[in-house]
């Protein structure tokens, strides 16, 4: 590898929206034909397209994957999910009702839940790997190593110490779970590095947290002012009007408070992500780096959510090819990379796709 002093762009990106759209639509109609089975398709769609159109060094990236590992993928972890289900709270219930020992379910639900937050942790580091395995550069392919179980009890372990400290660790636990995925990623023989300072966040997620608060304090009192929150009767039940009730609420402080919190947010996840990508580094050598600012990501998000609402949707190639358009402008490299010194990855590649992550969260689109 050589290295530059200027850095430049990492990724070079040429899609439309045009073609984006021949590929979303079809999507969209075999998704609502199917009844939602062939999104595992139409993710693998959408990538085969979005990793073709990526380029680095003037080599595109190809995206190995198929629909068919997602869907298998998918039905493994729903049975995994199910058998968990039954081993904890079926089994819980059944020697609660047996020896007339309330705390048995109670353990059992416990227990349930640790497993269940295991999972869903270590899903996000199984579908890293699994889409680092499927990405091609020059013949070549990512892979990682370590466990994705290993991690989700990590990732466990960093959420108790968040809620016993008021979620003032969040800093701390973004950048160590970081660590742990990139850290044990690689693109062929080349191996990821990164070591972060949680204490340059601190005081922009501080920033952040108190404007949080602040949000749900004065959507609390315009709701409370306006007398827009559901008043239960005297025995504690929702009234009549209950259903318009819960709908009046989502709307008025819910979804204000997602919102408000995306948007409160966009400085510190700016901040965040130039540190990671700052402190990253490829075989010791070449250096990432983001040019990502707080206003920049505040435009897409209010320009994705505008388009999102007004087109009830349908505008998703246009949200999408706008936040690729970003992340290639944006995420920057010093160095080159000369393929034919890099050696064919030997990670052992997982056989299906990221069902763990499609079924405990929203997998992603790409």
């Amino acid at each position: 590898m050589d290295e530059q002093n200027q850095a430049g762009r990492l990724f070079e990106y040429d899609g439309t929206i045009s073609q984006l759209y021949r590929i979303f639509l079809p999507n969209l109609l075999l998704t609502i034909i199917t009844f939602g089975i062939y999104r595992f398709w139409a993710i693998t769609r959408n990538r085969r397209y979005i990793w073709s159109r990526l380029s680095f060094q003037g080599e595109r990236f190809a995206y190995t994957g198929s629909g068919g590992e997602l869907f298998i993928g998918y039905l493994l972890a729903l049975l995994i999910v199910a058998a968990t289900t039954l081993a904890t709270l079926g089994g819980a219930t059944l020697l609660a009702h047996a020896t007339h020992k309330t705390w048995i379910l109670v353990l059992g639900i416990g227990l349930f839940y640790i497993v269940l937050l295991i999972m869903a942790g270590g899903a996000h580091f199984s579908a890293q790997r699994y889409r680092l395995s499927r990405t091609q550069w020059h013949g070549l392919h990512g892979g990682m190593q370590g466990s994705a179980l290993a991690y989700g009890a990590w990732f466990l372990l960093y959420l108790i110490y968040n809620l016993c400290t008021l979620w003032q660790l969040s800093p701390w636990m973004t950048l160590r779970l970081a660590e742990r995925r990139i850290n044990a990623s690689s693109f062929g023989n080349a191996r990821f590095d990164f070591q972060g300072t949680a204490g340059k966040l601190y005081a922009a997620f501080l920033a952040t947290f108190v404007a949080v608060i602040g949000l749900i304090g004065a959507i609390l009192f315009c709701d409370i002012k306006l007398g827009l929150f559901v008043h239960l009767d005297e025995f504690g039940h929702y009234p009549t009007q209950g259903l318009n009730d819960f709908w009046r609420v989502m709307f008025s402080f819910y979804l204000p408070l997602v919102i408000g919190g995306l948007l409160a947010g966009c400085f510190y996840v700016a901040l965040v992500t130039r540190h990671i990508a700052g402190r990253t580094t490829l075989a010791g050598s070449m250096r990432f780096a983001s040019t990502l600012s707080g206003w920049r990501l505040l435009k897409l998000i209010l320009g994705n959510l505008l388009i999102a609402i007004g087109t009830l949707g349908l505008g998703y190639p246009v949200i999408l090819h706008r936040s690729l358009r970003v992340m290639a402008d944006t995420l920057m490299v010093s160095g080159t990379i000369d393929p034919d010194t890099l050696q064919q990855n030997t990670d052992a590649a997982p056989r299906t796709g990221e069902g763990m992550l499609n079924l405990l969260d929203h997998g992603g689109a790409f």
